[in-house]
């Protein structure tokens, strides 16, 4: 499920005006905070002051004499700066001690933005459900699906079990665009856990999708979709599109990326957490061309294995004495907060690219951070791609890698049986480019 664009980093304590006091260059600065976050601040930018973005800076809080943080320039506008916090979070306690403070009248309207933007999501996606379904369809005429689903939480945000005995079994919430090739984000009313556990419900998913869509020429799964796709027996052929090469070359361009930075372009060797699985063997494989030494830790393998390869060595184990001393890691575990159980194995200074689903917390980051370990989402991006609403976690102008695969094959169909580094070049050649993000505070 997907969240509406104005609650892009919202936080249930945004929008509450409190003094703060700027301590930069020798200069005291009193403003108010606009926006208040478990990551950031945006202030009210006094006239006459000019703070240039990447300047750190103190802020107290005058209300609450203990409370004071470091805080980067993120960017300054006309009227506003804004300012993301220097290797902290905000604890859920803190910002109730700075909500609590503000004036009744603040936390009334702080309330009823969220309660505003609640009931507007669901009645847009009831409508689009409902008595706009047909005309969506006849003007977006797409030429590819993104097949999703949500968990019980989630789908409570965007309707009620009332609401859902009135759509149809699948859901338009979202629409995309990548250059002139236009696709819809749809959703089942079967939850992650159903899809899983009952293949009944995968195959009335997709039987649904391809009887209300007979024309679309791409229909890409999203992260575990393939999985249940194949339990339940079910041949990914055209149009259905498993997407485990554009989650490969996204994860190997980002792994290239991450020799680019200072503190990492001596490393040799880089972790895959997740060796195991589908995507997490095939990755394994893919960064020998990179790096010397991959190291694929997963609690299935039995014992330690090292595979030799044209490109080095892989090292397939389930001890996570072997990562110690490591700098580099791809998250492909099950669940990102999986990686809380390895920390104490994971050297401080190290970087975590995240690729799991659902993704590394904002409460298991803080706990990461506070080892000094830090964490990126892994996404790619293209400068002529749009997503409307975006998804939970995303911005709406990123991509996720279960995706391009389908994008790419629409442009060139032949590239999905070539071999990986052909599709790599295709991707590239077409614009598509791996980054890592600071991960959204939902």
């Amino acid at each position: 499920m997907i969240r509406m664009h104005g609650e892009y980093r919202r936080h249930l304590r945004s929008g509450i005006r409190l003094p703060v006091v700027l301590k930069y260059a020798n200069h005291t600065i009193e403003t108010n905070t606009l926006d208040v976050s478990a990551s950031g601040l945006r202030l009210k930018r006094p006239e006459g002051v000019y703070i240039r973005p990447g300047e750190v800076t103190d802020v107290d809080f005058p209300d609450n004499a203990d409370m004071s943080v470091a805080a980067t320039v993120a960017y300054t506008g006309k009227s506003h700066i804004g300012l993301e916090f220097y290797r902290r979070r905000f604890s859920e306690y803190e910002l109730r001690q700075l909500y609590d403070v503000a004036p009744s009248w603040q936390r009334l309207k702080a309330r009823s933005k969220r309660a505003l933007w609640k009931n507007a999501r669901r009645f847009a996606i009831f409508s689009a459900n409902t008595y706009l379904r047909a005309p969506i369809h006849a003007l977006a005429r797409p030429h590819f699906l993104f097949a999703v689903y949500g968990n019980r939480e989630q789908a409570a945000s965007y309707f009620t079990p009332r609401m859902a005995k009135r759509m149809p079994p699948n859901l338009v919430i979202g629409y995309i665009r990548n250059q002139n090739m236009r696709g819809l984000l749809v959703a089942s009313q079967f939850m992650e856990d159903e899809l899983e556990e009952d293949s009944e419900k995968v195959r009335l998913y997709l039987d649904g999708l391809q009887r209300d869509y007979p024309d679309v020429q791409r229909i890409a799964l999203v992260g575990r979709l393939p999985n249940f796709v194949m339990k339940a027996g079910i041949d990914i052929a055209e149009p259905l599109v498993e997407g485990s090469l554009g989650t490969r070359y996204m994860i190997w361009d980002v792994a290239r990326k991450m020799l680019d930075r200072p503190q990492y372009c001596q490393q040799t060797s880089i972790v895959v957490l997740g060796g195991a699985g589908r995507i997490g063997s095939a990755v394994c494989q893919d960064l020998t061309s990179l790096y010397d030494r991959v190291i694929g830790f997963d609690p299935r393998y039995e014992e330690d294995r090292e595979i030799a390869t044209d490109g080095g060595t892989i090292l397939l184990t389930s001890s996570p004495t072997h990562l110690q001393d490591e700098k580099l890691f791809i998250g492909l575990t099950h669940h990102g907060d999986a990686v809380l159980d390895l920390q104490q194995f994971i050297t401080p200074g190290a970087l975590i690219a995240d690729d799991t689903h659902p993704c590394i917390s904002l409460k298991a980051r803080e706990s990461l951070q506070e080892r000094q370990i830090a964490v990126e989402k892994v996404v790619l991006s293209h400068e002529e791609f749009l997503m409307w609403p975006r998804m939970p976690a995303w911005s709406n102008r990123d991509i996720p890698g279960c995706l391009v695969e389908a994008l790419v094959l629409l442009r060139q169909p032949g590239v999905g049986d070539a071999e990986f580094s052909a599709f790599c070049q295709e991707a590239e050649f077409l614009g598509f480019t791996g980054r890592l993000i600071s991960p959204l505070d939902e």
